[in-house]
């Protein structure tokens, strides 16, 4: 399974468009769990420090939005792992 988590805050100029990528790219990867955590109201991990953050299978993947085309070859590298093991 792959899980992505995106950390994210009601006062982050950015977050908005971390938003919008995770729309985009949830619907190429419907086998790719994606999560929008606001840290005002969770527990977050020692590893994120700043917003918005990309947590792909537990490690930190990105500090700040990656394009569209980053996060979609990353996710399609970890997704041929997946599928080979």
């Amino acid at each position: 399974m792959i899980v992505l988590d995106i950390y994210i805050s009601d006062n982050c100029w950015s977050c908005e468009e971390s938003s919008r990528i995770a729309s985009d790219v949830a619907s190429l990867f419907p086998n790719v769990t994606i999560n929008l955590i606001n840290i005002q109201d969770n527990k977050v991990p020692e590893e994120v420090f700043a917003v918005p953050t990309y947590v792909l299978n537990g490690k930190v993947a990105y500090l700040g939005n990656p394009t569209r085309e980053q996060l979609i070859e990353k996710l399609t590298a970890v997704q041929s792992t997946v599928s080979l093991t």
